[in-house]
């Protein structure tokens, strides 16, 4: 995301999708390269589009709860939603792409789905036209950008389907096209990209094989089937997306982002991960089930465009809940790749809202306060990660130490490579190694292929592994001949004095 910024505000690239692959819009990277264009690139400009982006979902999430549970819910919501266990936090406000987005357009979705039912019966029809061309926006770009986004948008589209009906052909004049250019209009970019490359190529067809074959993060785990991926789901992953890690695992190793290792793995489910993930299963139940006796009153002064809101908010968290657990994703990497349920995140006043049903006041405070306390611990764990993790003045004196000794091209692992070029706006570029057969290294996953090329060109490219990594073995094994050979802020660095055929 940093790369494709910095290379926005430079006018080198316009791209419509992340590096590298054919899904997940670019949107973070433009929003980045304003900052850029003010501050120049760095790991902070980088980051204030997501703080920005995460601070916009709370004053949205913050009018939509009011406007479904009231007041004390919505303050409630955003009190907990500014909280987070870490792996929250990260996905938060690391730039990796869909997460900030995911929460902000599903509740935009749902508030302009919930304002179009307010506004059947009263309202004028030039602010259901914008309503109609709002919602079509943010369905299309939020498709473009991830399609986590996407049970938002069918359950608020149900709302703005109920609203049209609700209207009993009032409809208002120029809603269609006003409706028609908000959805074509957000997917330019989509279509810019899909209808100039072939459909094998394409987002939609990416998107489905990833869906199907368990995307990335898998390594080489495969699922043993559905009743483990369901399992996995109910018993880690939930609680993992809630917050419930923080007390569950204290003391495990962070999780991709905060650490920045790709080699993590989840610990095991234990009683507080399957009670806390239960636990969001059955206040969901609760709050299904009461939103559904409300709308079983079917006289027509019962029009309750609020219980409608309600639902699509529950049925939006129980779609990303239900392609999470369908997905082979949940069943060998169901920690890791929770960013997948963040829509559940969305549904918060829905889940606290039945509390106030289910026990009493001294009870309902009880727990609220249980939870307050597991999400500032969980708060505290993310700023403590955070600091402990590789910052960007350590990064910097890595790369000084590079150039001091005439390095200006290196072979790395892929949690560092395109970091490193980032951080030095591209004084050092860097192509990604894998492990090989035989004692060998093989390229990797780079995102902007024209660094691999470049690296390739220098027949003296350094080697940059991290201490500890295999692939420092496969080096010291190998016969290439090392001009130097040293470490350096827990990093390996092999600087080979001839072309070495260690890459096959």
């Amino acid at each position: 995301m940093g790369l494709m910024a910095m290379h926005i505000a430079e006018g080198r690239d316009f791209p419509d999708f992340m590096y590298g692959q054919s899904y997940m819009g670019s949107a973070e990277s433009y929003l980045a390269a304003a900052v850029f264009r003010v501050s120049g690139p760095s790991l902070v400009a980088l980051r204030v589009p997501m703080v920005l982006l995460f601070l916009v979902f709370l004053l949205t999430m913050y009018v939509l709860a009011r406007r479904l549970h009231g007041t004390g819910v919505a303050l409630v919501s955003v009190g907990l939603l500014a909280l987070g266990s870490r792996e929250v936090y990260g996905y938060e406000s690391v730039t990796e792409g869909a997460i900030p987005e995911t929460l902000l357009a599903g509740t935009i979705l749902l508030l302009l789905g919930h304002r179009l039912l307010e506004t059947a019966d009263r309202g004028a029809d030039s602010a259901r036209r914008w309503l109609l061309a709002g919602w079509g926006l943010t369905a299309t770009l939020g498709l473009w950008s991830t399609m986590l986004v996407a049970p938002f948008v069918l359950t608020s589209g149900v709302l703005v389907w109920l609203a049209h009906r609700r209207l009993e052909g009032r409809a208002p004049r120029g809603g269609g096209w006003a409706l028609t250019a908000g959805l074509l209009v957000g997917a330019l970019p989509w279509l810019a990209h899909d209808l100039t490359r072939p459909f094998g190529d394409s987002s939609l067809a990416t998107l489905a094989d990833l869906y199907v074959h368990g995307g990335t993060g898998l390594g080489s785990g495969q699922s043993t089937g559905l009743v483990s991926q369901v399992t996995n789901t109910l018993t880690i992953s939930l609680a993992y997306i809630t917050g419930g890690s923080a007390i569950a695992h204290p003391r495990s190793a962070p999780a991709w982002p905060l650490a920045f290792d790709g080699g993590w793995l989840p610990p095991a489910a234990n009683a507080i991960t399957t009670v806390w993930g239960l636990a969001v299963v059955l206040l969901w139940a609760a709050g299904l089930i009461g939103t559904l006796r409300t709308l079983r009153d079917r006289r027509p002064q019962a029009w309750r465009p609020q219980s409608y809101g309600r639902l699509a908010m529950l049925v939006s968290a129980g779609l990303a809940t239900v392609a999470f657990a369908a997905s082979p994703t949940a069943g060998v990497a169901p920690a890791n790749n929770v960013r997948y349920l963040v829509g559940v995140l969305v549904a918060t006043p829905a889940l606290i809202a039945p509390l106030r049903s289910l026990f009493p006041p001294p009870v309902r405070a009880v727990t609220l306060g249980l939870v307050i306390i597991t999400l500032a611990f969980g708060t505290v764990q993310a700023f403590r990660d955070a600091s402990h993790s590789p910052g960007e003045a350590a990064s910097r004196q890595l790369i000084r130490a590079l150039q001091r000794n005439g390095i200006s091209h290196i072979y790395g692992g892929y949690m560092d490579c395109d970091r490193l070029t980032f951080i030095s706006r591209e004084q050092i570029t860097c192509a990604v190694l894998f492990e090989g057969p035989r004692d060998s290294l093989t390229p990797g996953f780079d995102r902007y292929l024209p660094y691999r090329a470049e690296v390739a060109a220098d027949p003296k490219a350094a080697y940059v592994f991290r201490s500890g990594d295999p692939r420092n073995e496969t080096l010291a094994r190998s016969t290439c001949r090392w001009q130097s050979h040293w470490q350096l802020l827990g990093y390996e660095i092999w600087q080979p004095a001839e072309p070495c055929g260690v890459t096959t």
